[in-house]
């Protein structure tokens, strides 16, 4: 089930084309920042897909309406391990201007707040390995390095 009470000030779910564009935008920056592919197309088509498809997952914009300084990709799946709906943290971007001062640490204890109205048992995410600074900011909000290694098959082209 998907949230619709936006957090006052911090987050709120992606809804429009206009918020759309704004993830798109912020995407391309987060993608650049990691040397992650960036295929602008396929972007916007997997936004759409996730905003007309809520089981898929959420898009949240981090900040203030007239100008989000951030946003946070959820992704939901399954798993008997962990009780059924998950949701991972597919990518949480917050604009250099606006780190550190605990926006990113508020932003995933929202979402952890989000976790019954999301019908999600638990909220995983990834970080880079040589991101420290990441690792910290996500334990410090209750996340725990499970010790396993995520290995990935990808359907050749």
């Amino acid at each position: 089930m998907e949230t619709q009470t936006p957090v006052p000030d911090l987050i709120r779910l992606a809804r429009t084309p206009a918020d759309a564009d704004a993830v798109l935008r912020m995407m391309e920056t987060f993608c650049g920042l990691f040397n992650y592919p960036f295929d602008r197309p396929l972007r916007q088509m997997l936004i759409r897909q996730v905003l007309e498809n809520p089981s898929f997952g959420s898009l949240w914009l981090i900040g203030p309406e007239e100008e989000p300084v951030g946003y946070a990709a959820l992704t939901y799946g399954f798993a008997y391990e962990f009780g059924g709906k998950t949701a991972l943290v597919d990518e949480l971007f917050i604009e250099e201007g606006h780190r550190g001062g605990g926006k990113g640490r508020q932003v995933l204890q929202n979402l952890q707040k989000a976790a019954d109205e999301l019908g999600v048992s638990v909220i995983h995410l990834q970080t880079e390995k040589y991101n420290p600074r990441a690792k910290l900011l996500y334990e410090s909000a209750g996340f725990v390095d499970q010790e396993r290694s995520t290995l990935t098959w990808k359907k050749p082209d």
